[in-house]
């Protein structure tokens, strides 16, 4: 294959050695194309610089040494299965080196070759030994890398591999990265070049190189996230002009109030502090004919789907069409459901439009929306479908964040252009998020959209109590289980697998010790038989649920655990978002060490919506420090925005409190928690530099965008 067909933009198996099941292992790690693959930073290094003597050796620790081997490579016994072993010794030491399953080092070295050692050293015998050690000659023709990456990983897949096709890749299109720093800003940073950063993070002679490298990225990847926000998310030139939804100076006429008092009276609560406040907001965004481009944070239980259906009613009673966007149909069910709740007696029609709805309903909700029979819409991304047309759109609600691409959203939030004689060609739009975003990385992924927080929770409710059980095989599980039963309450059981013979899916921001991933997880299907076999649910029935079922098998089953039929649901991640059953008290969740943060506090969240006491269980086998830390968070705080900022400090750079699970990429080399000024130093350059005008100018606006969508572009969803 020619070198010159290899650019950045190239499938990751155009580079050598990357066979189609490699490709599909790169897949699972986000690595598609060859750019994919070179700003796929490690994870840590493991640095073996400090080289000692082999009299330096302490029993359980780590050496790096040089040394001569002093005899050939011999089994140690007579199977096959024997392990290969030789001496090395430094002329102040000796010691023996054994590789077990390894047969090729019977003739990779020999008496007299040169080598550098590293690994654990252990006792046999009375004497020292390191079982497994990475061995590599030392011949004095190259230089031994000491620093060596180690990367997140997928099975199947090694950080010795990963950096051998990083090599590859590097040497094929590093000259074709681009620049998007500043000249100015790289100088008085003191920033490597583009190039040799990337060969620093992969290739470093020392750490303190990696971190240069990781620094000049960090720079890059946050002003082409800031920057690509600006450019790809809504622009918010003059040209653009929404509907007035309200207008201040006529106010409501007599039926326009006794609607909208109807609806307020429907809540059967008072709104929080919070929640009026984000009201007003919206409110106030929809008295003017700038298009409103709000984000509303709300954690999870906190409220938001009565704002953004209130929203809708506004927008409704003021004549208006206004549409909600939700990512499955699970949640869109339920968001019909609260709506016909709050909008009963109001003269409001709502439609609800998913994939599965059948083709003569469809038929007549497209015909509702044309006419604007229908001025409430409640959909999944059959709402994005070419074919629907409203008739006086002005309010677009896409619930959690950028599940739908931009350019998906962009459908509807520019569907007037060209339709209207008074000059309007855009609606208003508001994004919903339950993932608790402190203001700098909101600024830098969402761009200048206006915010509103909703932390307080509805009066009435009690923090949810969350456990950790070292276990995840104790009849405890099943006891609580039937304890909350048999005060007529429901369960929540949540695993990270359907059967026995998947893989457990894991969160991004979850990396397993060794020793955990060699800890079987427990399947949705292994709890039902669980379940099943312990004779203590007889009269409780429990149903499966997980992300594969049919649609219309889903819906059945959350229908019946809504209405209290089913008492006790086994299921998958699938009920993260959204799913409301106030009488639901109880969530075990297996091989919690499984999930991030931001997982675990959504799931949480599914509990505790009642005026009851609820409970968390989280079941762990794991001894991991890294599991164990984020148990203990789960334990100590309820507040999403708190247990924000804890991750923020413990991950340092990558996938910040599950963001990447919303829609928004992962960031493999920037820390928000302290490279902040980066985004805003960064950005503030380069609009700079932009003012000036001239060919340097649109040379980096070039670069910007050119970078970004290799970058970012396809992994938000733009496509």
């Amino acid at each position: 294959m020619s070198d010159t067909k290899v650019t950045l933009s190239s499938p990751v198996n155009m580079i050598y050695g990357i066979g189609p099941e490699a490709q599909k292992r790169l897949n699972k790690l986000d690595i598609y194309t060859v750019y994919d693959l070179i700003s796929y930073i490690p994870r840590r290094y493991n640095d073996w610089s400090n080289v000692g003597k082999i009299c330096d050796y302490k029993e359980g620790e780590e050496l790096s040494f040089k040394a001569q081997v002093t005899t050939n490579p011999a089994r140690k016994g007579y199977k096959r299965t024997s392990p290969i072993a030789f001496y090395v010794s430094d002329g102040e030491g000796r010691m023996e080196l054994s590789f077990f399953n390894s047969p090729y080092y019977m003739n990779k070295f020999q008496r007299g070759d040169e080598v550098f050692v590293h690994g654990v050293v252990s006792m046999y015998s009375g004497r020292p030994q390191m079982v497994n050690p990475y061995v590599e000659k030392d011949d004095g023709n190259k230089d031994i890398n000491l620093v060596r990456p180690v990367y997140h990983l997928t099975a199947g897949i090694t950080s010795a591999s990963i950096a051998k096709w990083e090599s590859t890749a590097l040497k094929l299109v590093s000259d074709q990265l681009r620049d998007v720093i500043p000249e100015e800003l790289a100088r008085d940073a003191e920033l490597l070049s583009v190039k040799d950063a990337y060969r620093a993070v992969h290739f470093p002679k020392d750490m303190k190189e990696a971190q240069e490298g990781r620094r000049r990225i960090a720079y890059e990847e946050l002003i082409l996230l800031g920057m690509g926000m600006k450019y790809f998310m809504r622009s918010e030139s003059e040209e653009e002009i929404a509907p007035r939804i309200i207008h201040p100076e006529e106010g409501l006429n007599a039926i326009q109030q006794q609607r909208w008092k109807t609806v307020v009276s429907n809540l059967g609560f008072e709104l929080t502090d919070d929640q009026k406040k984000a009201l007003r907001d919206i409110q106030r965004d929809l008295t003017g004919s700038k298009p409103m481009n709000r984000l509303v944070q709300g954690d999870v239980g906190a409220g938001k789907t009565a704002v953004a259906v209130l929203a809708m009613a506004m927008t409704a009673i003021m004549g208006k069409q206004a549409v909600l966007l939700a990512p499955t149909s699970v949640l869109a069910k339920q968001h019909y459901d609260s709506a016909i709740s709050l909008l009963k007696g109001s003269d409001i029609n709502i439609a609800l439009l998913m994939g599965k709805t059948k083709a003569s309903l469809k038929k007549e909700i497209k015909a509702n929306l044309k006419d604007n029979t229908a001025s409430v819409i409640i959909g999944t991304h059959a709402v994005l479908s070419d074919d629907i047309e409203f008739n006086d759109l002005g309010l677009v609600i896409a619930d959690e964040q950028h599940r739908f691409g931009v350019k998906q959203r962009e459908k509807l939030l520019i569907s007037r252009k060209d339709k209207d004689d008074d000059g309007i060609n855009a609606v208003h739009n508001l994004v919903m998020t339950a993932t608790p975003i402190p203001r700098t990385l909101a600024m830098v992924v969402y761009g200048d959209m206006d915010t509103s927080v909703i932390k307080q929770k509805p009066a009435g409710r009690k923090e949810i109590k969350t456990n950790f059980l070292p276990s995840t095989d104790n009849d405890d599980l099943l006891r609580a289980i039937q304890a909350k039963l048999k005060q007529g309450e429901q369960a929540y059981i949540v695993c990270s697998k359907i059967d026995e013979n998947d893989e457990p899916v894991l969160d991004d921001e979850v990396i397993l010790e060794e020793a955990d991933e060699k800890i079987p997880a427990v399947s949705v299907m292994e709890m039902k038989k669980r379940l099943d076999a312990s004779g203590l649910f007889t009269e409780y029935p429990s149903e499966v649920l997980y992300g594969s079922m049919k649609e219309d098998d889903k819906l059945a089953v959350m229908e019946r655990f809504l209405s209290g039929e089913t008492k006790v649901l086994i299921s998958t991640t699938v009920i993260e978002v959204g799913v409301n059953n106030p009488n639901a008290n109880l969530m075990i969740i297996m091989n919690a060490d499984r999930f991030g943060l931001s997982t675990l506090h959504q799931l949480r969240g599914r509990i505790g919506r009642g005026d009851r006491q609820a409970y968390c269980i989280l079941a762990s086998d794991s001894r991991s420090e890294l599991a164990l830390t984020r148990m203990r968070m789960m334990c100590e705080s309820t507040d999403g925005f708190v247990l924000a900022q804890k991750d923020l400090e413990l991950r340092g750079p990558g996938d910040f409190f599950g963001t990447r699970q919303h829609g928004i990429p992962e960031l493999r080399a920037a820390n928000l928690f302290t490279d902040a000024h980066i985004a805003k130093e960064g950005t503030e350059a380069v609009m700079k530099e932009l003012d000036k005008g001239g060919d340097e100018a649109d040379k980096l606006l070039e670069n910007i965008k050119y970078m970004f969508d290799l970058r970012f572009e396809s992994k938000m969803g733009i496509l």
